[in-house]
């Protein structure tokens, strides 16, 4: 088994200085990539933030594990076993079980009997289309994952928030929730881009291309301008006939 080592550090300027510039390090000899969800800043040979991180759980009983990092043409991959896999994955991956892709909601942790027990609950990613929704202002502070009431008793959960811009600089914002209800709401591209944040889908204007938002960010001509950072997902492997089951 790989050693591991997990340290703390107070991040500052010269830090940070210091974690972007160039390096040059040996990869180690198993492949970490269990261990670099969305977010995660990867030290290869050069820094770089992951974007996405998609499990792809095959009929052989294990994962294809596939790594989209910043600045990096190429993709991390490896192949573990589909126990492993979901055992690590986090509200940041993206699976795709049963011929189609799903978002993790959240993952349960238990133990018995000496057994770590980690039960995932998904979610069909949302359709490039807006699904019809009742006007609300709800999805402009709910992402996914957050609870709610929709009366003094009745408790509902986010399943995904979708950004979806038009060519009159206006955003669509739209939320799914667990009980099959969906809100939107349209605002200007900039208020969109204000309320983003990593976990959103995003839709570009014009576009029946589906994207992961994993950052806000401005640009060095435009530096108090925010934009969305986002990736597209992958285009889905061929059906399959025998998927593993949803256990």
């Amino acid at each position: 088994m790989m050693g591991l080592i997990a340290r703390t550090h107070t991040l500052t300027p010269a830090l940070w200085k210091a974690l972007s510039a160039q390096k040059s390090h040996p990869m180690p000899a198993l492949d970490p990539w269990l261990f670099l969800s969305q977010g995660v800043l990867h030290d290869s040979n050069l820094l770089g933030r992951v974007k996405l991180r998609t499990i792809q759980e095959l009929p052989t009983l294990e994962a294809l594990v596939t790594v989209y990092i910043e600045g990096m043409e190429t993709t991390l991959t490896t192949t573990t076993s589909i126990t492993d896999a979901r055992l690590y994955a986090t509200t940041q991956d993206i699976i795709h079980q049963n011929d189609a892709f799903n978002s993790v909601i959240f993952k349960v942790m238990s133990y018995s009997d000496g057994t770590v027990i980690a039960d995932i609950y998904l979610w069909e990613i949302p359709a490039p289309v807006a699904p019809d929704a009742i006007e609300s202002d709800t999805p402009l502070y709910l992402p996914k994952g957050s609870t709610f009431y929709e009366g003094e008793s009745e408790q509902d959960i986010v399943m995904d928030r979708t950004i979806r811009m038009s060519e009159d600089h206006r955003a669509a914002i739209n939320i799914r929730t667990v009980e099959g209800r969906s809100y939107s709401t349209t605002v200007t591209a900039a208020d969109a881009v204000r309320c983003a944040v990593p976990g959103d889908y995003y839709v570009e204007s014009g576009s029946a291309e589906l994207s992961v938002v994993y950052g806000v960010t401005t640009l060095p001509e435009t530096p108090f301008t925010p934009v969305i950072q986002h990736t597209p997902l992958p285009a889905g492997p061929a059906p399959t006939p025998n998927s593993p089951a949803q256990v």
